[in-house]
């Protein structure tokens, strides 16, 4: 494998990461707000139950990072557009699991009953959501300028 075809493929799952984050940030964001609380709870806890156990999220999720570790020790960090747009996937999705996971915990204890602690909940996911999504999509774009410049 040369190292353009291994750029390729670390930016196709990244980018991939970036439209599945744009997706659930944009269109999930706004099904979530047109539910009552109770919806949003059930909702909420299925998202985490099914994405925590697909084969098809746990492979892209991982893919970069997985890919980014031969990709450094075979052809170091000279080219700055892959390397920038790694590190930036890589804090984007240590946020993202530093606001969002905290949040499904919480709402998995919360009671249907409790609303206010479930907009709370359900905004602090928004936001989660549409950070990560902004930083993935930066990400992305960063490789891109790897490719418009080699």
């Amino acid at each position: 494998m040369n190292q353009t075809f291994a750029e390729i493929l670390l930016f196709v799952f990244v980018a991939i990461n970036a439209a599945l984050l744009i997706f659930i940030a944009g269109v999930l964001g706004k099904v979530m707000n047109d539910m009552d609380e109770t919806a949003f709870k059930h909702f909420a806890m299925s998202l985490y139950r099914h994405s925590t156990r697909s084969l098809f999220m746990n492979t892209v999720l991982t893919v970069p990072f997985l890919g980014a570790i031969p990709y450094f020790c075979f052809y170091g960090f000279k080219n700055s557009w892959i390397t920038a747009g790694l590190a930036i996937w890589l804090l984007a999705g240590s946020i993202g699991k530093m606001i969002k996971l905290p949040v499904f915990k919480s709402v998995a204890t919360l009671a249907s009953s409790d609303a206010a602690e479930l907009i709370s909940a359900r905004k602090k996911l928004n936001f989660g959501n549409m950070l990560q999504a902004v930083l993935n999509f930066v990400s992305a774009a960063l490789m891109t300028v790897a490719f418009i410049h080699h």
